[in-house]
């Protein structure tokens, strides 16, 4: 695996805690945020994020991001969007 080193403001150490790891929480952020945009499976994401599957749904619960089901993304979206129109 390649590695990308990205300069970030110090400040961000202080806003996301001492405790925590600049480099999982980055890992984790951007995991997430791709699936989100469904540029990528969970399990894509889960590995991106560099954890077990079942924590990284966790923390897509913990982040109130919907977790889709065996269908594809993009095929979840659109059921999605065409219920909402139903409730309008």
């Amino acid at each position: 695996m390649s590695t990308v080193s990205v300069r970030l403001p110090y400040d961000i150490k202080n806003i996301i805690g001492e405790q925590k790891s600049i480099e999982k929480e980055s890992r984790i952020l951007i995991a997430t945020e791709l699936y989100r945009e469904g540029e990528i499976s969970a399990g894509k994401a889960a590995e991106l994020a560099d954890m077990p599957f079942e924590d990284f749904i966790e923390q897509l619960k913990k982040r109130k991001m919907k977790v889709y089901s065996m269908l594809g993304i993009s095929e979840a979206k659109e059921e999605e969007s065409s219920a909402e129109k139903y409730l309008e």
